[in-house]
């Protein structure tokens, strides 16, 4: 077997329903598997399927084929790619060795889960355990890497065993459905316990000694690793024990204050302007945003879904004593109709930071709907807003373009998105024979230390502020380098 191609069990696409469900099952109700708005400033950028849900349907195919053991012995699973929702994955047997499997969770062509089973038919517990008292599902701790150290509990269960026959019968069947749960637990272990609300699941390797009901699972960290933010747990309960490893990321990197800036920017350094900011919610464009209200300037700020962080934004201005709006604009819809939030005003700047999430994980080497994506935030979506404006009586706009020195310094993975940042250099070259009259300043930025960038590793980076500054005041005038 081991020497023949891989056997596909079975596929699959998970959905908010099956998020919703999981989350029930395990107490595991960490926001990146239920909030897109979280999900989207954190380390994965959209919601992620929990990664234990992907092995207990792995186990619930498994359990449905020849290849099934009787039993569960042993367990280790390592997470590489997180699985999206609405992503196709596969289940495929990779090598059969008689009680020793191997197997794989696959999106596009990148392996999500890689999981070896070592079957065994496990004695019943020679102890009856009554199945503990249900606890409510907990709201994820917030757990500074520096306190992780030492941390020790339990993880309470919240649904009984029976509950998991329903959704994975055959797995329950052939494994036993305190197996499933004591799998489950783990989820919520790494999701809301330790490290707890920011948290990816790395590793797991555990040994079952018996089947039946088990008591709560207990945990110790025993290392934490800062250089990778790795956290690594002994786990057990009695009919098992082993190792869990996760990651601990640091917290999505906030902006300067309105105030930290004024001391940056002099206080009419950007007075008289207008400004109209895509996608100023978070990020570069909401750094912009404030500078321009530090220096003088007005501004209206938009958001795709961050309705929230926009109003934060606002308010922070208007405090400060500056004149801001903000309202909904979708680079991907038309236009016209969406800057009717600008009333009669007609902005003399455009500052486009629009952009879908730039470092999702890949599933594949090259991802054409990926490229049409980027193309749509970073080459259709400028044009289109210059053209409506334009449409709309705008005869003098200056419009700052922020590229990326990925066009020229690529990281692996990045192919897409630097095509379409190449494109849209292109296209800011042209754009002044397009519309006479305007204006268009085109920079590339180095990596900056953003939500959008913010990964486990972050060394190096310099402030965004110190930056991006110097563009804004280039062009404060009108006039484009």
């Amino acid at each position: 077997m081991s020497k023949e191609a891989p056997v596909i069990l079975g596929t699959r696409r998970f959905d908010i329903r099956d998020q919703e469900v999981f989350a029930r099952l395990s107490g595991d109700g960490n926001p990146i598997h239920m909030d897109a708005l979280a999900a989207r400033r954190s380390i994965v950028g959209d919601v992620v399927v929990h990664g234990i849900h992907t092995v207990l349907w792995a186990l619930e195919q498994l359990a449905q084929s020849p290849a099934c053991p009787d039993g569960i012995g042993s367990l280790e699973v390592q997470f590489p790619h997180p699985v999206y929702l609405g992503e196709e994955i596969s289940l495929r047997l990779r090598r059969h060795d008689g009680a020793d499997l191997r197997l794989a969770v696959v999106a596009g062509d990148k392996v999500a889960a890689s999981i070896r089973l070592g079957g065994a038919a496990l004695p019943q517990a020679s102890d009856e355990v009554r199945d503990s008292v249900l606890a409510p599902p907990a709201a994820p701790r917030d757990i500074a890497f520096d306190d992780l150290a030492g941390q020790h509990g339990t993880v309470p269960h919240v649904v009984s065993a029976d509950d998991f026959v329903s959704i994975f019968p055959t797995a329950a069947a052939r494994f036993g459905a305190p197996v499933l749960r004591d799998l489950a637990a783990c989820s919520q272990l790494v999701g809301v316990y330790c490290p707890g609300l920011r948290s990816v699941f790395s590793r797991l390797a555990l040994r079952w000694h018996h089947r039946g009901l088990t008591p709560p699972l207990e945990y110790r960290v025993t290392d934490t690793d800062s250089r990778f933010s790795m956290v690594t747990m002994t786990v057990g309960n009695g009919a098992f024990d082993g190792t869990i490893q996760a990651f601990s990321p640091p917290p999505p990197p906030s902006q300067p204050s309105l105030a930290d800036l004024a001391r940056h920017v002099a206080p009419d350094a950007f007075a008289g302007q207008t400004a109209l900011v895509v996608g100023g919610s978070r990020g570069l464009g909401e750094l912009t945003a404030k500078a321009i209200a530090a220096g003088g300037g007005r501004t209206w700020v938009t958001y795709a879904v961050g309705r929230d962080d926009a109003e934060r934004v606002v308010e922070e201005i208007r405090r400060f004593g500056g004149e801001s709006q903000c309202f909904a604009y979708d680079v991907t819809q038309p236009a016209a109709t969406q800057l009717a939030g600008l009333g009669p005003n007609r902005p003399s700047h455009v500052y486009y930071f629009a952009t879908g999430y730039i470092s999702r994980a890949r599933t594949m080497a090259f991802d054409a709907a990926l490229l049409e994506r980027f193309m749509a935030f970073y080459v259709q979506g400028y044009h289109a807003l210059l053209q409506a404006l334009w449409d709309g009586g705008a005869r003098d706009v200056t419009g700052f373009y922020p590229s990326s020195v990925f066009v020229t310094e690529r990281p692996r993975g990045m192919t897409e998105y630097a095509m379409a940042k190449a494109a849209g250099e292109i296209l800011v070259a042209d754009l002044e024979t397009l519309f006479p009259g305007y204006r268009s300043h085109g920079v590339r930025l180095p990596r900056l230390l953003t939500d959008q960038t913010a990964e486990i590793l972050r060394q190096g980076l310099p402030p965004a502020i110190d930056v991006l500054l110097p563009e804004l005041l280039a062009i404060r005038g009108g006039a484009a380098r």
